[in-house]
């Protein structure tokens, strides 16, 4: 996919990085939104509104999802700078593999 020659600019270097800084940033935040809703709840845990639940489920799904999509791109930038062939069938990896692994993050 991206891994190709026809896609070499640095425009899709620049274009991974912020994928990869957008998900530190969002696995950092998720964590800080767990913890907070954890400490700042009342004795009976089950009290809370609906929104600190939401939250904190929506950021226990992205704990879970985020590693999956920083591990897809760093195997990207590793095709494209160090010559690997995760992605590469010339060199026995599997073209379909970054859309798997896009997808498990996207779903």
């Amino acid at each position: 996919p991206l891994s190709g020659d026809e896609y070499h600019g640095i425009c899709v270097d620049t274009s991974v990085m912020s994928l990869h800084i957008a998900g530190i940033s969002s696995i950092f935040s998720s964590m800080n939104f767990v913890v907070s809703a954890h400490n700042m709840r009342m004795v009976h845990g089950h009290m809370l509104n609906l929104f600190p639940w939401g939250v904190s489920v929506t950021s226990v799904l992205l704990l879970g999802a985020l590693p999956v999509l920083a591990g897809g791109l760093t195997m990207l930038l590793a095709d494209r700078h160090f010559n690997t062939s995760f992605f590469d069938m010339g060199g026995g990896g599997d073209a379909v593999l970054f859309q798997h692994l896009f997808w498990f993050f996207g779903h």
